[in-house]
C-alpha cells in the first residue's frame, strides 16, 4: 500500500483536489493509496509501527515539509523506503537530485545529516541554513500573499535589497575568524540549491561530506541587484571580491544586531548566531 503523507498547512496539501489527483495518479499504476495528514500525527514511532513493512511512504510537501519530517524520523529505525512526490517546479531538494522520476526514492539522502545549532535549539538541515539577506527574503516569502514560486521569490528579493542593512558579523572556520562590516548574507549550503531554484553554491553535493558557506558581502546596492540574477546558472561566484565560498565541516556566525535566520526555508527571528557541523 502507498501511503500518502501530507501536510495540510503546505500551499500543496491544502489542495485536496492536487492531492486527489496524486491518489489518482497513483492508483492508476495500480496502488492502493491512503493518505494521512501529518498532523494527525502525534507519536511518529507508534505511527510507524502500524505500518506493515511493505507499505510505501510517499510525502507531499516542500523543503520545509521534508525538514520537520526528517527531525523527527532521523533516530528511528523503520522498515518502509519513503519517497516523495514530485510535483510541479519541484523544491530545492529533490532538485538536488537531478532526476524526473514523479515519485522519487528519498530515504537514502536523509541519513548523515549536518546539523544547525541556534538560540540553544538543535536541529538537522537537508538544503541550507542562511542568515541575513537571506533569511529576511525567506520571511517576506512566508508572510506573502502570492504563491510560493520563482517569480514570488524573485518579487521579494528587491523588496529585500530595498529594506534590508548589511550587518557586521564575524564568521569562524578551520581556527580562522572573518570579520565584515557590511555583511549581507552568511549561508551554510549541503546542497547547491536554495530560493527555488538558485544555484548558490554550484559545488555543494549532498554526497559530499562537507558544507559549503557562502558569503556576500561589501557590495553595493545596486551591484547586488544586477548580480542576483547570475545566482540561478551559479555565475555570481566570478565576483570574488564581494562573493567568498569555503569549504568546511563546521563553522559558526556571530552578527551585531539581530537578524533572520533561515533553514530549508523556514524562518527564525530573532537570532545573533548560529553554528552548522556535518
Amino acid at each position: 500500500m502507498d501511503i500518502l503523507l501530507f501536510n495540510p498547512l503546505s500551499r500543496n496539501g491544502r489542495k485536496e483536489k492536487f492531492i486527489k489527483s496524486i491518489v489518482d495518479h497513483l492508483e492508476g499504476k495500480g496502488n492502493e493509496v491512503k493518505t494521512q495528514n501529518l498532523l494527525d500525527i502525534t507519536d511518529v514511532q507508534a505511527f510507524l509501527k502500524t505500518l506493515d513493512p511493505h507499505d510505501r511512504l510517499i510525502l507531499v510537501g516542500g523543503d520545509g515539509t521534508l525538514n520537520r519530517l526528517a527531525n523527527k524520523i532521523y533516530e528511528l529505525d523503520y522498515p518502509n523506503p519513503l519517497y516523495m512526490y514530485q510535483a510541479g517546479t519541484g523544491n530545492d531538494f529533490i532538485r538536488s537530485l537531478k532526476t524526473k522520476e514523479k515519485v522519487v526514492l528519498i530515504k537514502p539522502y536523509l541519513k548523515d545529516l549536518p546539523t544547525v545549532t541556534y538560540e540553544n535549539q538543535n536541529q538537522y538541515f537537508l538544503n541550507g541554513a542562511g542568515a541575513g539577506l537571506d533569511g529576511f527574503i525567506g520571511y517576506l516569502v512566508n508572510h506573502s500573499k502570492y504563491k510560493k514560486n520563482k517569480l514570488n521569490y524573485f518579487r521579494h528579493a528587491f523588496e529585500g535589497f530595498a529594506k534590508f542593512k548589511p550587518i557586521k558579523a564575524t564568521v569562524t572556520y578551520d581556527g580562522k575568524s572573518i570579520t565584515e562590516n557590511k555583511m549581507w548574507f552568511v549561508s551554510v549550503m549541503h546542497a547547491p540549491y536554495f530560493g527555488g531554484g538558485m544555484k548558490i553554491a554550484p559545488k555543494a553535493s549532498r554526497n559530499e561530506r562537507s558544507l559549503y558557506v557562502v558569503m556576500v558581502k561589501k557590495i553595493p546596492k545596486w551591484l547586488l541587484i544586477f548580480i542576483f540574477p547570475t545566482i540561478y546558472l551559479g555565475w555570481h561566484v566570478i565576483f570574488r571580491r564581494y562573493v567568498s565560498i569555503k569549504r568546511v565541516e563546521h563553522v559558526s556566525i556571530t552578527f551585531e544586531n539581530y537578524t533572520y535566520l533561515q533553514i530549508d526555508g523556514d524562518v527564525m527571528y530573532p537570532i545573533k548566531t548560529f553554528e552548522a557541523r556535518i
